[in-house]
């Protein structure tokens, strides 16, 4: 991560450059590219110390058994204020690193589509990237046939 003076060596600089090329071309591959690095607590978030971290701990699904995302915010120097840094790190995790980390870390082979269910699934806890305003379109007509014994009120309209 970083040393006293908050930067990070430049050999190390360098691996978090290659790694994040890596990873936004693992993304691009998959149909779910990013431009912007997430940030917790108005600093940007050392995606690359982030993996490694999790990964010598065994992986996400580890991490998550044992709850402890509280110790490695300790590692990144969040401030204070920031209250929700353990939970914005599992989201940013599971966002843009735990299908990498099955794939190149343990190897799995994750179709992002299975075969049979065109459609992707959201984790649970996720919210579309889109909404659904017709949701709310009711016509008079379904509306009033609904309504048993209540015809009159097509009349109304």
């Amino acid at each position: 991560m970083a040393n006293s003076t908050g930067k990070a060596p430049p050999d190390e600089r360098r691996k978090g450059l290659a790694f994040l090329d890596e990873l936004r071309q693992f993304h691009h591959s998959r149909g779910s590219p990013f431009k912007k690095i997430p940030a917790v607590g108005g600093k940007e978030l050392d995606l690359h110390g982030l993996y490694t971290r999790v990964t010598t701990l065994g992986g996400f699904a580890k991490v998550s058994e044992k709850n402890q995302w509280g110790e490695i915010v300790e590692e990144f120097n969040f401030p204070r204020s920031c209250s929700n840094a353990a939970f914005a790190l599992k989201q940013y995790y599971l966002r843009y690193l735990e299908k990498y980390e099955k794939v190149h870390h343990f190897g799995e082979d994750d179709d992002e589509v299975p075969p049979g269910n065109p459609k992707p699934q959201l984790p649970i806890g996720a919210i579309p990237s889109s909404y659904n305003y017709q949701q709310h379109s009711v016509s008079v007509t379904d509306t009033a046939t609904q309504v048993k014994g209540m015809p009159e009120l097509l009349n109304l309209f």
